[in-house]
């Protein structure tokens, strides 16, 4: 019986990436829930399979969407996260099936420049949300192993640490370059 491993990129630390494959363009989202770091390198991170994590209480994940490029170029994911629990939630990770690298981003000006910045963590607060949307928040697919086909689905599954480490997974519409919602 083959096991499969899947892993992501783990939080700890940071980088900034120059957007050259994705020229953006616009005022990234500032939020004060989002923590950011620049400089350093990222350590992996194995998380367990999903289907042995709890799901953690009160959070859904919403409008799954991954923006796909041609050529297994990296491609961005976008949702909304609603924590209708009494406690904040924190999203320190994310991993799909078929991808090298799974990292969350951000969206900065510096020096007039539109860049993606790594993040290592991002707080849902109780009873409020969160947004990954174009030109903000997103997570970053790399590495793919196969070509994203426009009108599939694909999962991603986000980690949350709150009390212990809690999994969700959202089905996300693959969608053509150019759309923004």
């Amino acid at each position: 019986m083959m096991r499969k491993s899947i892993t992501a990129v783990a939080f700890g630390a940071a980088t900034l990436f120059a957007a050259t494959a994705h020229a953006h363009s616009g005022h990234g989202a500032h939020d004060h829930h989002a923590h950011h770091h620049h400089g350093g390198g990222h350590e992996a991170r194995t998380f367990p399979s999903p289907d042995a994590a709890p799901a953690p209480e009160g959070v859904s994940v919403n409008q799954c969407w991954i923006r796909a490029l041609p050529n297994r170029l990296p491609a961005a994911a976008y949702f909304q996260i609603q924590n209708t629990g009494t406690k904040d939630v924190v999203l320190v990770g994310a991993q799909a099936e078929g991808f090298g690298k799974v990292m969350l981003h951000t969206h900065a000006e510096s020096n007039g420049m539109a860049t993606m910045v790594h993040v290592d963590e991002v707080v849902v607060p109780a009873g409020g949300g969160f947004e990954f949307a174009p030109r903000g928040h997103h997570v970053m697919l790399e590495q793919a192993d196969f070509d994203l086909e426009i009108g599939s689905r694909r999962p991603i599954t986000l980690w949350f640490e709150g009390e212990g480490l809690s999994a969700f997974t959202a089905q996300c519409d693959v969608r053509p370059p150019g759309t923004l919602q």
